[in-house]
């Protein structure tokens, strides 16, 4: 069996190797990216500085990030916190711009979902203008 300290040497050059091969791949998967038009250039705008510099720090866990702020956001409706919801699922819009489904979710919820827990109608409306 391993020391500790021989395990953590092992360890450290695994992650060293896997980095240096990350390094040589990445250009060859950007290509790939551009090639099919995935590629995400432009950065968020308006978005909390944790949130922004998460996203572009964390770019391959994008996802992951996304779906955090889905289950924030599912939260919050159940909890009827409707106005701190918005700003997350404008978040998600930002994060997942070209996956129709999340606008379209995000319109529906609004529209169908939320606007009905308000009693007046100009409120209503509001809800389904957004």
């Amino acid at each position: 069996m391993m020391n500790s300290r021989a395990k953590k040497i092992l360890l450290l050059v695994a992650a060293a190797a896997l980095l240096t091969a990350n390094g040589f791949l990445l250009p060859v998967l950007n290509r790939e990216r551009a090639v099919l038009g995935i590629t995400r250039i432009e950065p968020l705008e308006n978005a909390p500085p944790m949130l922004a510099l998460t996203t572009q720090v964390l770019g391959g866990f994008r996802g992951l990030i996304a779906n955090a702020l889905w289950i924030r956001a599912n939260q919050l409706q159940q909890d009827g916190k409707y106005f701190e919801m918005v700003q997350l699922a404008d978040w998600i819009t930002k994060l997942e711009p070209h996956i129709a489904q999340v606008w379209v979710h995000q319109a529906w919820n609004m529209a169908f979902n939320i606007s009905v827990k308000f009693t007046d109608h100009a409120d209503r409306w509001r809800w389904v203008q957004r």
